[in-house]
């Protein structure tokens, strides 16, 4: 059901020349996430309505919240009353080794499609609590530098409503291993990590790609995934970079064909 309501058409106008002409376009969703844990509302977040919970997983996961899928007893996904398309979608969680040590306050945290770390109470420690990648695996340029025609072939949402982001996941020979969509670069991430966590995909030859750029809150979840290489689209930010040197993360980005590799270039293959 809810896959099916990742688009809603709308009809529209369109200004040509000194005619205004009546036409329809297909939007994106963007729904509302309720997750609680243990009882207690821990975040709503802004989504696209599909692989709810793997979006769940990965979100908790990504968050220190959990070290794996196993932790996790229940994750129960109640979609709204009736199919009201304005509905809070919740996502129940049950962590029983968290029951005495959860003290999140609640109904305090909102967490916007294009925002990584909104809500977050302690920026300085974001990253506390992350190891550095450990990963001896090495990647084929010739392969990364192929990934980017990959990716668009998993986008049939942005390709339907231009208004998408994908995350991937492959392995180091290019094959696919699982995609996402969803309107928040963060989100699509996060529902492929999930995603990998629930098939129990190993990371040390994973190859993490996004359609979006390379910011600090991507590259920390990509070090909680302990996925070694990261591929954007874009130009990644000046902490972004600092972030994968440090968490000994590989970052490239393929925008318009340059193949720059940022940090631990010792992982490609020349050849």
């Amino acid at each position: 059901m809810e896959d099916d309501q990742t688009y809603r058409t709308f009809r529209s106008f369109t200004h040509s020349g000194r005619m205004i002409l009546p036409t329809s376009i297909d939007l994106t969703v963007e729904a509302p996430l309720e997750i609680h844990i243990n009882g207690q509302r821990h975040i709503l977040i802004m989504f696209t309505p599909q692989m709810t919970r793997e979006l769940v997983i990965g979100f908790i996961f990504t968050e220190g919240i959990i070290r794996g899928a196993k932790e996790i007893d229940e994750c129960i996904i109640s979609l709204p009353r009736n199919g009201a398309a304005e509905g809070i979608i919740k996502a129940d969680v049950s962590i029983p080794s968290m029951r005495s040590s959860f003290s999140r306050p609640s109904g305090k945290r909102v967490s916007y499609s294009s925002c990584g770390i909104c809500g977050t109470e302690d920026y300085f420690g974001l990253g506390s609590t992350l190891r550095r990648v450990k990963s001896r695996h090495r990647f084929s340029m010739d392969v990364l530098s192929g990934l980017s025609q990959s990716l668009g072939e998993s986008q049939p949402l942005y390709e339907r409503t231009g208004g998408a982001h994908a995350a991937v996941l492959f392995d180091s020979k290019g094959n696919q291993i699982v995609h996402s969509e969803d309107m928040g670069r963060h989100n699509a991430l996060d529902k492929v990590i999930g995603a990998a966590l629930i098939g129990g995909i190993s990371s040390e030859d994973k190859v993490l790609v996004s359609s979006g750029r390379a910011s600090l809150e991507m590259i920390l979840k990509t070090a909680r995934a302990g996925f070694p290489v990261f591929v954007a689209m874009s130009r990644p930010t000046a902490r972004a970079v600092e972030s994968a040197k440090f968490y000994n993360i590989t970052l490239v980005d393929l925008a318009k064909g340059t193949n720059r590799i940022y940090s631990h270039v010792r992982r490609i293959k020349e050849f």
